[in-house]
Protein backbone atom coordinates (compact mmCIF):
# COMPACT_ATOMS: atom_id res chain seq x y z
CA UNK A 1 0.00 0.00 0.00
CA UNK A 2 1.55 3.69 -0.84
CA UNK A 3 2.31 5.72 2.64
CA UNK A 4 0.09 7.51 4.52
CA UNK A 5 0.96 10.38 6.72
CA UNK A 6 -1.87 10.66 9.73
CA UNK A 7 -1.94 12.05 13.24
CA UNK A 8 -3.23 9.30 15.58
CA UNK A 9 -3.55 8.90 19.28
CA UNK A 10 -1.03 6.93 21.22
CA UNK A 11 -3.43 3.95 23.39
CA UNK A 12 -1.19 2.55 25.44
CA UNK A 13 2.28 2.24 26.43
CA UNK A 14 3.75 -0.82 28.09
CA UNK A 15 7.09 -1.12 29.33
CA UNK A 16 9.82 -3.66 29.27
CA UNK A 17 13.04 -3.15 30.98
CA UNK A 18 15.16 -0.89 28.71
CA UNK A 19 12.02 -0.67 26.09
CA UNK A 20 8.64 0.59 25.36
CA UNK A 21 6.14 -0.99 23.07
CA UNK A 22 3.94 2.20 21.74
CA UNK A 23 0.15 1.13 20.71
CA UNK A 24 -2.00 3.59 18.58
CA UNK A 25 -4.89 4.11 16.27
CA UNK A 26 -4.22 3.30 12.21
CA UNK A 27 -6.16 4.63 9.42
CA UNK A 28 -8.73 2.31 7.81
CA UNK A 29 -7.25 0.15 4.93
CA UNK A 30 -3.55 0.66 6.66
CA UNK A 31 -2.00 -2.68 6.27
CA UNK A 32 2.06 -3.04 6.79
CA UNK A 33 4.09 -5.67 5.48
CA UNK A 34 6.35 -7.61 7.67
CA UNK A 35 9.81 -5.93 7.61
CA UNK A 36 8.67 -2.31 7.07
CA UNK A 37 8.68 0.80 9.15
CA UNK A 38 6.67 3.97 9.96
CA UNK A 39 8.31 6.87 10.06
CA UNK A 40 7.38 8.99 13.35
CA UNK A 41 8.49 12.85 14.16
CA UNK A 42 10.41 12.89 17.16
CA UNK A 43 8.82 16.82 18.17
CA UNK A 44 11.02 19.12 20.33
CA UNK A 45 14.23 20.76 21.03
CA UNK A 46 14.34 21.63 17.65
CA UNK A 47 14.17 17.84 15.84
CA UNK A 48 13.04 18.28 12.52
CA UNK A 49 13.87 14.34 10.93
CA UNK A 50 11.63 11.75 11.59
CA UNK A 51 12.52 8.83 13.47
CA UNK A 52 12.09 5.10 11.74
CA UNK A 53 10.63 2.25 14.06
CA UNK A 54 9.73 -1.02 12.65
CA UNK A 55 6.49 -1.94 12.64
CA UNK A 56 6.26 -4.29 15.95
CA UNK A 57 2.29 -5.24 15.91
CA UNK A 58 -0.91 -4.69 13.77
CA UNK A 59 -4.41 -5.88 14.03
CA UNK A 60 -6.39 -4.05 11.53
CA UNK A 61 -7.54 -0.65 14.18
CA UNK A 62 -4.15 -0.56 15.73
CA UNK A 63 -0.40 -1.02 15.63
CA UNK A 64 2.40 -0.43 17.93
CA UNK A 65 6.22 0.01 17.34
CA UNK A 66 9.06 -1.08 20.21
CA UNK A 67 11.34 2.00 21.02
CA UNK A 68 14.24 1.80 22.68
CA UNK A 69 16.09 4.87 23.88
CA UNK A 70 18.99 5.50 21.61
CA UNK A 71 18.80 9.43 21.53
CA UNK A 72 17.20 12.42 21.93
CA UNK A 73 14.44 11.49 19.62
CA UNK A 74 14.01 7.72 20.68
CA UNK A 75 13.43 9.11 24.69
CA UNK A 76 11.24 11.75 23.82
CA UNK A 77 8.74 9.45 21.92
CA UNK A 78 8.97 6.92 24.64
CA UNK A 79 7.78 9.01 27.12
CA UNK A 80 4.77 9.62 25.56
CA UNK A 81 1.59 8.77 27.70
CA UNK A 82 -1.61 7.12 26.30
CA UNK A 83 -3.63 10.34 24.86
CA UNK A 84 -0.99 11.55 23.36
CA UNK A 85 -1.08 12.71 19.49
CA UNK A 86 1.89 11.38 17.35
CA UNK A 87 2.74 12.29 13.70
CA UNK A 88 3.16 9.01 11.70
CA UNK A 89 4.38 8.04 8.12
CA UNK A 90 3.93 5.04 6.27
CA UNK A 91 4.29 2.01 6.23
CA UNK A 92 7.61 2.50 4.24
CA UNK A 93 10.37 0.45 2.44
CA UNK A 94 10.50 -2.86 1.18
CA UNK A 95 9.70 -5.96 3.72
CA UNK A 96 9.95 -9.62 3.87
CA UNK A 97 9.41 -11.91 0.69
CA UNK A 98 6.43 -14.12 2.04
CA UNK A 99 5.76 -15.94 -1.39
CA UNK A 100 7.78 -18.77 -0.61
CA UNK A 101 7.31 -22.43 0.09
CA UNK A 102 9.05 -23.54 3.34
CA UNK A 103 6.97 -25.22 6.08
CA UNK A 104 9.60 -23.94 9.24
CA UNK A 105 11.19 -20.79 9.51
CA UNK A 106 13.77 -19.50 11.70
CA UNK A 107 13.81 -15.52 12.72
CA UNK A 108 16.92 -14.43 14.12
CA UNK A 109 17.27 -11.31 15.69
CA UNK A 110 20.24 -9.09 17.66
CA UNK A 111 19.07 -6.90 20.45
CA UNK A 112 16.38 -4.66 18.92
CA UNK A 113 16.40 -6.05 15.64
CA UNK A 114 13.61 -8.31 17.35
CA UNK A 115 11.06 -5.59 16.60
CA UNK A 116 10.44 -6.39 12.73
CA UNK A 117 10.34 -10.43 13.27
CA UNK A 118 7.57 -10.48 15.89
CA UNK A 119 5.35 -9.17 13.60
CA UNK A 120 6.86 -11.38 10.91
CA UNK A 121 6.13 -14.15 13.48
CA UNK A 122 2.48 -13.43 13.30
CA UNK A 123 2.20 -13.21 9.55
CA UNK A 124 4.25 -16.38 9.05
CA UNK A 125 2.01 -18.32 11.93
CA UNK A 126 -1.02 -17.07 9.86
CA UNK A 127 0.24 -18.91 6.34
CA UNK A 128 0.99 -22.18 8.12
CA UNK A 129 4.87 -21.68 9.12
CA UNK A 130 5.61 -23.11 11.59
CA UNK A 131 8.37 -20.16 13.44
CA UNK A 132 11.06 -20.46 15.84
CA UNK A 133 12.18 -16.81 17.14
CA UNK A 134 15.72 -16.76 17.95
CA UNK A 135 17.07 -13.76 19.94
CA UNK A 136 20.10 -12.45 21.06
CA UNK A 137 20.65 -9.83 23.85
CA UNK A 138 23.90 -8.64 26.01
CA UNK A 139 21.66 -9.11 29.43
CA UNK A 140 18.69 -10.83 30.23
CA UNK A 141 17.56 -7.85 32.24
CA UNK A 142 17.51 -5.37 29.03
CA UNK A 143 14.02 -5.98 27.69
CA UNK A 144 12.53 -7.36 31.31
CA UNK A 145 9.07 -9.10 31.50
CA UNK A 146 9.09 -8.61 26.82
CA UNK A 147 10.54 -12.76 26.50
CA UNK A 148 7.75 -14.21 28.44
CA UNK A 149 4.97 -11.98 26.72
CA UNK A 150 6.42 -13.13 23.06
CA UNK A 151 7.15 -16.75 24.43
CA UNK A 152 3.28 -17.00 24.85
CA UNK A 153 2.91 -16.06 21.05
CA UNK A 154 6.16 -18.31 19.19
CA UNK A 155 8.10 -20.71 19.78
CA UNK A 156 11.09 -18.28 21.64
CA UNK A 157 14.70 -19.60 22.31
CA UNK A 158 17.25 -17.04 24.11
CA UNK A 159 20.80 -16.46 24.14
CA UNK A 160 22.74 -13.70 26.28
CA UNK A 161 26.16 -12.64 26.42
CA UNK A 162 26.63 -12.55 30.30
CA UNK A 163 24.84 -15.78 30.84
CA UNK A 164 22.29 -14.35 32.71
CA UNK A 165 18.90 -15.54 30.61
CA UNK A 166 18.36 -18.76 27.94
CA UNK A 167 22.03 -19.87 26.84
CA UNK A 168 25.27 -18.09 27.60
CA UNK A 169 26.91 -17.10 23.75
CA UNK A 170 25.11 -15.11 20.98
CA UNK A 171 22.33 -15.54 19.05
CA UNK A 172 24.23 -18.17 16.57
CA UNK A 173 24.76 -20.84 19.15
CA UNK A 174 21.25 -21.15 19.32
CA UNK A 175 20.64 -22.37 15.84
CA UNK A 176 20.33 -26.39 15.45
CA UNK A 177 22.99 -28.45 14.08
CA UNK A 178 22.92 -28.84 10.76
CA UNK A 179 20.58 -25.71 9.82
CA UNK A 180 22.89 -24.35 7.35
CA UNK A 181 21.35 -24.58 4.18
CA UNK A 182 18.36 -26.52 2.41
CA UNK A 183 15.22 -26.83 4.64
CA UNK A 184 14.79 -24.18 6.10
CA UNK A 185 14.18 -20.58 5.52
CA UNK A 186 16.13 -17.58 7.35
CA UNK A 187 14.90 -14.13 8.03
CA UNK A 188 17.09 -11.85 10.33
CA UNK A 189 17.78 -8.32 11.79
CA UNK A 190 20.42 -7.12 14.21
CA UNK A 191 23.71 -5.47 14.41
CA UNK A 192 25.97 -5.83 11.01
CA UNK A 193 28.28 -8.57 12.76
CA UNK A 194 25.81 -11.19 13.11
CA UNK A 195 24.42 -10.29 10.11
CA UNK A 196 27.84 -10.87 8.08
CA UNK A 197 28.40 -14.22 11.03
CA UNK A 198 24.93 -15.73 9.42
CA UNK A 199 26.08 -15.16 6.25
CA UNK A 200 29.41 -16.71 6.44
CA UNK A 201 27.91 -19.35 8.36
CA UNK A 202 25.11 -19.91 5.08
CA UNK A 203 27.11 -19.05 2.04
CA UNK A 204 27.64 -19.76 -0.45
CA UNK A 205 24.63 -22.42 -1.11
CA UNK A 206 22.67 -21.09 1.59
CA UNK A 207 22.29 -17.29 1.08
CA UNK A 208 19.34 -17.91 -1.07
CA UNK A 209 17.30 -18.82 1.86
CA UNK A 210 18.66 -15.93 3.90
CA UNK A 211 16.32 -12.29 3.88
CA UNK A 212 17.85 -9.86 6.26
CA UNK A 213 16.60 -6.27 7.39
CA UNK A 214 19.53 -3.87 7.91
CA UNK A 215 20.32 -1.25 10.69
CA UNK A 216 21.23 2.20 8.92
CA UNK A 217 20.09 5.19 10.05
CA UNK A 218 17.77 6.69 7.94
CA UNK A 219 17.27 10.36 6.96
CA UNK A 220 14.51 11.31 4.74
CA UNK A 221 13.13 7.84 4.52
CA UNK A 222 12.49 8.43 1.07
CA UNK A 223 15.35 7.71 -0.82
CA UNK A 224 16.42 10.97 -1.22
CA UNK A 225 18.82 11.60 0.76
CA UNK A 226 21.54 8.42 0.15
CA UNK A 227 22.31 8.27 3.61
CA UNK A 228 21.53 5.22 4.25
CA UNK A 229 23.14 3.25 0.94
CA UNK A 230 24.49 -0.49 1.60
CA UNK A 231 26.53 -1.73 -0.95
CA UNK A 232 24.87 -4.64 -3.30
CA UNK A 233 26.31 -7.64 -5.62
CA UNK A 234 24.43 -6.64 -8.71
CA UNK A 235 25.17 -4.77 -10.78
CA UNK A 236 29.19 -4.42 -9.23
CA UNK A 237 29.76 -1.68 -7.19
CA UNK A 238 26.13 -0.24 -6.79
CA UNK A 239 24.61 0.56 -3.64
CA UNK A 240 21.11 0.92 -2.92
CA UNK A 241 18.95 2.89 -0.50
CA UNK A 242 17.58 0.64 2.63
CA UNK A 243 14.80 2.93 3.40
CA UNK A 244 13.67 2.76 -0.09
CA UNK A 245 14.60 -0.84 -1.59
CA UNK A 246 15.25 -2.16 1.84
CA UNK A 247 15.60 -2.50 4.96
CA UNK A 248 15.25 -6.17 3.71
CA UNK A 249 17.62 -7.33 0.95
CA UNK A 250 17.78 -11.23 0.02
CA UNK A 251 21.23 -12.72 0.86
CA UNK A 252 22.10 -12.91 -2.66
CA UNK A 253 21.51 -9.34 -2.98
CA UNK A 254 23.78 -7.71 -1.00
CA UNK A 255 27.64 -7.20 -0.78
CA UNK A 256 29.11 -9.11 1.64
CA UNK A 257 32.64 -8.90 1.49
CA UNK A 258 31.99 -4.51 1.26
CA UNK A 259 29.82 -4.79 4.13
CA UNK A 260 32.60 -6.44 5.75
CA UNK A 261 35.22 -4.09 4.93
CA UNK A 262 32.41 -0.94 6.09
CA UNK A 263 31.84 -2.12 9.24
Amino acid sequence: MPPLLFKTTLLERRDYGCASELVFRVPPGFQPHPGQFLHILCDGEGRLLRRPFSVFGHNGRSASVLVREVGGGSAWLRRRMPGDELDVLGPLGRGFDLDGEEEEALLIAGGAGVAPLVYLGQRLRERGVRATLFWGMESGKEYGTLPERLGEEIDLRLATTDGSRGKRGTVLDLLPCGSSGAGFRYYACGPRPMLLSLASRLAPGGLSSLQVSVEERMACGLGACRGCAVPVADPPGAYRAACREGPVFGGEELDWERLRVST
